[in-house]
C-alpha cells in the first residue's frame, strides 16, 4: 500500500525501489528516535534497512535530508488520518477537536525528531526547517475553514477565528510536548480536558 503522497509504481523495478526507500525511511525513523539524530550513523541506517551505504546515498543525499523526509512522511500521514476521521456529516465542533487532536498526536510522536531538525540547523533557520515538515500549517488552514463554516451554519459560537485557532493550537501543542505549565500533568488526561474545553468554548 502506498504511503501518503506516493504514486503507485507500475513496474517491478519501481516497486522494488519504493520498498527500498520505505525500508531506509523506517530504519532512519527508528534509529533517530532510539539513539538520537546526532548519534545515529548512515552506516547504522543502511545496516538496519539491509542496503549498502552507496544504495542509501542513491536515495538520500545526507542524513539531514533523511530526517526531513521522515518528518514530511509523518506529516502527510497526520493529514490523511484527519481526512479519514471526518466527512461532511461530522459536526463542526467535532471536526475542530479532531484537527487539534491530530496536531497534538503528531507533535508528541515526533517530538524527538522535530527537536533534532531544530538543533541541527540551529536558530531561525532550524525553526523554518522544523516548520516546513510540521502539519500544523496545513491543519491550521483546515481548522480555520471548519470554524468559519461552523459559525456560518450556527453550529459554533461567533469567535475571532484565527486568534482562537492559534490559541487552541498553542495549548494542544504545548500540552502534547509537556512544555511549561503542562510539564507535570498527565498528557492523555490533559488532552481529554482540552477537548472538553474546546467543545464548551465553541459550541453554539
Amino acid at each position: 500500500m502506498a504511503n501518503p503522497g506516493e504514486t503507485v509504481p507500475k513496474s517491478r523495478l519501481e516497486r522494488r525501489k519504493l520498498r527500498t526507500r520505505r525500508a531506509i525511511l523506517e530504519a532512519a525513523a527508528k534509529l533517530f528516535r532510539e539513539k538520537g539524530f546526532g548519534k545515529t550513523s548512515i552506516i547504522e541506517i543502511a545496516d538496519l534497512a539491509d542496503v549498502g551505504v552507496g544504495t542509501l546515498y542513491g536515495y538520500f543525499r545526507s542524513k539531514h535530508e533523511l530526517l526531513q523526509e521522515v518528518l514530511r512522511t509523518h506529516a502527510l500521514e497526520a493529514r490523511e488520518r484527519y481526512r479519514a476521521a471526518v466527512d461532511r456529516t461530522t459536526p463542526a465542533v467535532e471536526r475542530v477537536v479532531r484537527t487539534l487532536d491530530e496536531v497534538a498526536r503528531y507533535m508528541h510522536e515526533n517530538r524527538v525528531l522535530l527537536a533534532s531538525a531544530f538543533r541541527e540547523d540551529g536558530g531561525e533557520r532550524g525553526e523554518r526547517h522544523a516548520q516546513a515538515v510540521n502539519p500544523a500549517d496545513w491543519l491550521f488552514d483546515a481548522l480555520c475553514e471548519d470554524m468559519r463554516r461552523g459559525i456560518e451554519k450556527g453550529e459554533l459560537r461567533k469567535v475571532p477565528v484565527e486568534i482562537t485557532a492559534l490559541t487552541l493550537l498553542t495549548a494542544y501543542t504545548s500540552a502534547a510536548l509537556g512544555l511549561g505549565v503542562w510539564r507535570d500533568r498527565d498528557r492523555e488526561a490533559t488532552l481529554r480536558e482540552l477537548d472538553e474545553m474546546t467543545r464548551a468554548l465553541l459550541s453554539a
